[in-house]
């Protein structure tokens, strides 16, 4: 029985309590990692813990940097230390690179990227080679930015959480104000607390785009460890992107395989979280192999003349009950959230030919799993 290796993206790091959830149904999780850690063990990865130490969760580089690993890491350490700076300099790179003219003075790329990586940035060259590894370095300078931004977007939910719903009512006794339309008044500070809040997790779809784009050429710059043909997100707008990638080269529309329910959220120690997704799968070894081995054997179908899926997966209904029935028995809404994962079928297309052009061997199909509202 061979296991079911998913791979997430576009994202590099990933909340525990997302973590938590996701591994309910996989075997293992994988995620790309930018900066590869360091081999004597001298600096502390803060991924690793001890769902990594079993193999249940895992990181890899596909690119390792080397010898070019201490120079980007002082740079990241620069531009967290000089972030307004950064911000600004980043920000005429972007610029510098839509335009189609050389630009002159400080304004034009090459010395906007002298300013950020000093005596070492790559010089403008025709060599294809060094170009690639330019791209590549920008491709992780732009992967690690975002995981930066994402910790602090982390810190700012947990803050904001503090703020409970009994602080609210007192907040609204002291105002003296009970007409719930007033929240949304420009001049009151709770309705503005509740704009930030929704704000959370809801990234700019342009972020989106640039950050894929940049994980994709990461991944397709070296090997992976297995042969990745489930890959799960987050984000609706990265799925579709791909996606809608898929449809462009096959001329097929995706296809909905299964459409599960799963936690929105298990907030606990590392070690409790680990022993609770054990005990569920062991519990529901029965619904959650019936539908790995499903999967599984989607996957790795020949070509195939009909890709509809109802007729590809006819018992998709029992599938999708007998697991629903077991999450809510042990994961019950009013407790744990509720979202969906929303599993999708591109058939006779490898995920890696929709994203590079790449064979995979006996790999014919891709699956696509949305995790969402």
């Amino acid at each position: 029985m061979q296991s079911l290796n998913s791979l997430y993206f576009p994202e590099t790091i990933l909340p525990r309590h997302l973590r938590n959830c996701l591994l309910l149904l996989p075997d293992t999780l994988h995620l790309l990692q930018p900066v590869e850690s360091e081999e004597n063990g001298v600096e502390a990865d803060p991924a690793a813990d001890i769902f990594m130490e079993q193999g249940i969760c895992q990181v890899y580089t596909p690119s390792p940097l080397g010898k070019e690993r201490e120079r980007f890491k002082a740079l990241l350490n620069e531009i967290q230390n000089r972030k307004d700076f950064y911000v600004e300099q980043l920000s005429g790179l972007t610029l510098a690179q839509m335009s189609n003219e050389a630009g002159r003075g400080d304004h034009n790329s090459q010395a906007i990227k002298s300013t950020l990586l000093g005596d070492n940035a790559p010089n403008d060259t025709n060599d294809e080679e060094e170009k690639n590894k330019e791209k590549l370095w920008q491709a992780r300078l732009v992967l690690a930015l975002a995981e930066i931004l994402d910790k602090e977007e982390v810190e700012l939910a947990s803050s904001l959480s503090n703020i409970d719903d009994i602080e609210q009512i007192l907040f609204q006794d002291l105002k003296g104000d009970d007409d719930e339309n007033n929240i949304n008044q420009e001049d009151n500070p709770l309705a503005e607390l509740i704009r930030i809040k929704k704000k959370i997790n809801q990234p700019n779809p342009g972020t989106v785009k640039s950050r894929l784009r940049a994980w994709k050429r990461l991944y397709l710059s070296g090997s992976s460890p297995v042969n990745f043909w489930f890959w799960i997100t987050s984000q609706e707008e990265a799925a579709e992107l791909i996606i809608n990638d898929y449809e462009t080269q096959s001329g097929e529309h995706a296809g909905q395989l299964l459409l599960l329910d799963l936690p929105e959220h298990i907030y606990m120690r590392d070690a409790d979280a680990l022993e609770l997704i054990k005990t569920f799968r062991k519990r529901a070894v029965r619904a959650r192999q019936n539908i790995l081995d499903t999967l599984k054997h989607l996957a790795n179908k020949a070509p195939l003349q009909d890709t509809d899926t109802v007729a590809l997966l006819p018992n998709a209904g029992i599938l999708a009950r007998d697991w629903n029935e077991l999450i809510e028995y042990h994961f019950p809404q009013d407790q744990y959230g509720r979202k969906k994962m929303d599993i999708q079928f591109l058939a006779n297309r490898s995920l890696n030919q929709i994203i590079g052009g790449q064979s995979t061997g006996s790999i014919c199909h891709g699956i696509v799993a949305i995790y969402r509202n």
